[in-house]
């Protein structure tokens, strides 16, 4: 086996490994295993799969604690807008959105 289709191989196995779906038809140019990708249909051997290594992964942890960051931010910009606010409606919905937004930080800490 050269080391290309090694390459290839290898690749396809990140892209599986990844979340990838190995599909039962084949490539209609070249008659090789395709897969399906973050909606995508891709060759194993027509399309070029090296970029896939260099896809970033998402750690959910990091997801977590961005998200309760950005909703403390967000609360703090919330409780600014309240502090100001005159109109009751107005002051419905802002306290409306804290709630929401303390929510969203309460459960980013459970899950640390």
């Amino acid at each position: 086996m050269t080391e290309s289709k090694k390459g290839k191989i290898s690749d396809a196995t990140e892209l599986i490994r990844r979340g990838a779906t190995l599909l039962k038809e084949a490539c209609e140019n070249c008659g090789g295993l395709q897969v399906k990708y973050k909606n995508r249909i891709l060759c194993i051997n027509c399309d070029d799969l090296s970029h896939i290594s260099s896809v970033e992964v998402a750690n959910i942890n990091e997801v977590n604690t961005n998200l309760g960051e950005l909703a403390l931010i967000k609360i703090q910009k919330l409780y600014d807008a309240l502090s100001k606010e005159e109109d009751l409606d107005k002051q419905t919905r802002i306290a409306n959105l804290i709630l929401l937004y303390m929510d969203i930080l309460e459960k980013t800490k459970k899950t640390k």
